[in-house]
């Protein structure tokens, strides 16, 4: 007999497959009947199966919709019944974070690419005229693919997606707590696991659907250019991609950048960029798409450079789908924090991938000879022949990135198992990327200098001449007066980060001045310099803010020397540890550690961290804030450790980063109640938390209250001068007295410090004698703090900024010029 589950709500998720399986089906239809008005020659029966394409993807967007409603209404109304609902989302969680668990889970963000394909389809149906059957063909096929991932149904033996829609006693079917009717009752189902506390930040509100809108535009391009090459209309189709092609670069460039801006912010890396395996995915189709772009103006301008164009928006497409395959297989898990686990899909991934790469390149390759392509070469003075060296340098740049970002990859296959990832990304990226800037930047203050087809010799020194020096002197006075050094990776790196600078400046001053000198003040013409402009802000933000990056934290005396692991990949020099109450010196700063805080609910902790600047100890206040970083013991299997969220104190021409990096545990209270030996000499220092220790040598038949001497006794004081992180200086002197032969201490202490001394041991042949020190009630009560100083960082956001707005004038001047 079949258990009548009491509690259950179960019409949503019956609605919610029903219209996913029903999104499946109109996508399938929807391609075939667009595919058909494509092939069919009759003009009135190709218009017929386009209407039935439009009318399929109406309805399949209607369904993606409602599966996007049915799925936030199980989740915002806490139907834990439903795995995910219950694996996501929690009763605690605020509207907005609750939003943000629709896209943690795969199936989520594969709904929310679904999601804009839809939108994006819905735009394409309305715009692209003659091109809509081709276009619709392939975006439809996207959507057969992103829909086949949500449904959860086996064909033969085969699993094929996965369903969100699937309830917890289904997947779990022997487990006992489903063996009761009433198994919704129990506690173990009032409440979900919740969102990851990691991701319980606004970013994640905003960054995935920002991304996933990029993700999702990267297949306009390609499929424009596919519709080309299956038509046969080589060239026909450019003009309607270029706005298209504009709008993904831009909505994938902000969704990255988006990302940069989270890892500052919140998730410790130290910086916006890591070269994270999940971060270079993303980045390497944008690098193509601009390569795209720039060798699409070249053809339309000259006629050159129209099968890299091809090249290069089939080629991005198909890494938007294989940065899909890497994050969500698995295969990233030991690289990447950001990798999502295996849900069992992987083959689905390469199907998909497949599915596209391999038609596309057998008709740019079938067709190769039929694509245009002027006789004559470029001239060496011509634009459009710098914009294709500029291109070749972009994809050399995303040939390096992917080929070190799918080591993991590469290491499943026998002839290359011993490939390891880098051990020093940054290096390892930096050393070739930094030269892929260098020519960049250059490229990008000189190519609108020169003109389509061909430039007269000397013209074009005649108009840069004025940006050039500009940019020298700049140069020149930011190396001598800011200081600029990145010296650690050798004087070779150095001579690089100058030259970077000098291109990065050039990018600036070069587009500036073109705006007058080239297109004479045009505004609505410059949409391509002011994206310049901000590129060219962006190399030198990242540039002087890494260079120049200041660690404020700088634990001079050594007190935390062994306190970090290896793998923890922290420098003990520069962490300091901040005991509660006492101001420590940091730079300009006096930074106090005030205490913590938490939230009922949230398993945070906050960290008040006092900033005070003035010139010495006892002199003035001249500034004052206070920062509230935040961190969190990390869960079974990682005790001990800790996952913080920075705090940052913004100042137009500077950043203060403050993150917290130790916190006591149990373990570290026990070893620091207990007494410690050290052997010392005549000079020997010994650190503690709030400070060191010195020893000045041996004093005999001490006199010291407390101790009364006996007939006999042989007495010895240990004279140590003791000085603390707050330029205070104490003074103790622990006694050892052989009575007989009986030996005995004397200990000495320092209430404030809650120090303990005692003298153990004289150790004659060694001219040494032994410690015993222990700290005592206070060795629980400090952080470990990291902070940096990040000059000049919003160089870099600005530049984002302005960049974003040189891609929105361009889309607006060229869908103008329709």
């Amino acid at each position: 007999m079949e258990t009548k589950f009491v509690g259950e709500h179960l019409l949503p998720g019956q609605l919610g497959h029903f219209f996913a399986v029903l999104a499946f089906v109109a996508s399938i239809l929807a391609t075939v009947a667009y595919a058909c008005a494509v092939t069919v020659k009759d003009p009135l029966r190709s218009d017929s199966w386009r209407k039935l394409g439009r009318w399929s993807f109406y309805v399949q967007t209607a369904s993606v919709l409602l599966v996007f409603g049915i799925l936030y209404y199980i989740i915002s109304n806490h139907l834990f019944e439903y795995k995910y609902a219950f694996q996501h989302s929690s009763r605690s969680l605020p509207m907005n974070y609750l939003l943000a668990c629709f896209w943690e889970g795969q199936e989520g963000s594969f709904l929310l690419w679904s999601f804009w394909h839809s939108l994006l389809g819905l735009v394409l149906i309305h715009t692209t005229k003659k091109w809509e059957a081709p276009v619709m063909t392939v975006l439809s096929l996207a959507q057969i693919c992103l829909g086949s991932m949500l449904l959860g149904i086996y064909i033969f033996d085969y699993h094929v997606g996965s369903n969100p829609f699937i309830l917890m006693r289904e997947e779990n079917v022997n487990a006992p707590i489903f063996q009761s009717a009433n198994y919704m009752e129990m506690d173990f189902m009032k409440d979900g696991n919740g969102l990851n506390i990691l991701l319980q930040n606004y970013w994640m509100v905003i960054h995935p659907p920002v991304l996933f809108l990029g993700f999702a535009c990267t297949i306009i391009p390609f499929a424009f250019a596919f519709g080309g090459l299956w038509t046969k209309d080589f060239s026909g189709w450019i003009k309607p991609a270029l706005p298209w092609a504009l709008f993904g670069t831009m909505m994938l460039g902000t969704g990255i950048m988006m990302g940069a801006a989270w890892a500052y912010e919140s998730l410790t890396f130290g910086g916006y960029w890591a070269w994270d395996p999940v971060e270079n995915a993303s980045l390497v189709p944008w690098l193509t798409l601009v390569a795209g772009i720039h060798t699409l103006l070249a053809y339309k301008h000259s006629g050159h450079a129209l099968k890299s164009t091809f090249f290069f928006f089939i080629i991005s497409f198909v890494l938007i789908l294989y940065s899909t395959f890497l994050t969500r297989s698995g295969i990233l898990g030991q690289t990447s924090v950001h990798a999502f686990t295996d849900l069992g899909m992987s083959g689905q991934l390469l199907i998909f991938m497949g599915i596209f790469t391999i038609p596309a390149l057998w008709l740019l390759i079938r067709y190769n000879k039929l694509i245009p392509s002027p006789k004559k070469e470029e001239s060496s003075y011509s634009r459009e022949f710098w914009l294709f060296v500029g291109s070749l340098v972009l994809l050399v740049s995303a040939i390096q990135i992917t080929y070190a970002t799918s080591i993991p990859v590469w290491a499943k296959i026998p002839w290359f198992k011993n490939l390891a990832p880098p051990t020093e990304p940054e290096f390892y990226y930096n050393k070739i990327q930094i030269w892929v800037a260098i020519v960049i930047g250059l490229l990008t203050g000189l190519i609108q200098y020169l003109k389509w087809k061909d430039t007269a010799k000397g013209t074009v020194l005649k108009k840069i001449w004025v940006p050039l020096a500009i940019t020298l002197a700049a140069t020149v006075a930011i190396i001598v007066f800011g200081k600029v050094n990145y010296s650690k990776y050798g004087a070779g790196f150095l001579v690089a980060i100058y030259l970077m600078l000098f291109s990065s400046i050039f990018a600036i001053v070069g587009n500036f001045s073109y705006i007058f000198i080239g297109i004479k003040g045009n505004l609505k013409a410059a949409g391509a310099s002011v994206a310049h402009i901000g590129f060219g802000m962006v190399l030198l933000g990242v540039l002087i803010s890494s260079s120049k990056m200041q660690v404020l934290s700088l634990d001079k005396a050594g007190i935390l020397d062994g306190y970090f692991t290896e793998e923890s990949k922290q420098n003990s020099r520069e962490n300091l540890m901040l005991p509660k109450g006492m101001p420590m010196q940091m730079g300009d700063y006096y930074v106090t550690y005030a205490g913590d805080s938490s939230a009922l609910g949230d398993p945070k902790s906050y960290y008040i961290v006092r900033y005070e600047r003035k010139a010495n100890r006892d002199a003035p206040v001249t500034e004052r804030f206070t920062l509230y970083p935040d961190a969190f013991m990390n869960a079974k299997g990682q005790e001990g450790t800790i996952t913080p969220n920075p705090a940052s104190k913004h100042y137009l021409t500077k950043d203060i980063f403050t993150y917290v990096t130790g916190l006591p545990d149990k373990q570290h209270k026990k070893e620091a109640a207990a007494f410690k030996p050290y052997k010392l000499k005549d000079g020997d220092t010994v650190f503690f938390s709030q400070g060191y220790l010195v020893m000045r040598g041996l004093e005999n038949n001490p006199v010291k209250a407390g101790y009364t001497p006996q007939p006999g006794d042989i007495t010895v004081a240990a004279k140590l001068d003791v000085f603390t992180k707050t330029d205070k200086k104490y003074e103790l002197s622990p006694l050892f007295v052989l009575r007989g032969t009986e030996v005995h201490q004397v200990e000495d202490s320092i209430a404030p410090l809650a120090l303990n001394v005692q003298f153990a041991k004289i150790l004659p042949e060694e001219k040494q004698i032994e410690l015993m020190i222990r700290e005592v009630d206070n060795s629980d009560d400090y952080i470990v703090l990291r902070a940096l100083v990040f000059p000049f960082i919003n160089v870099l956001w600005i530049g984002i900024i302005v960049m974003i707005a040189g891609f929105l004038m361009s889309m607006y001047y060229r869908i103008k010029k329709r």
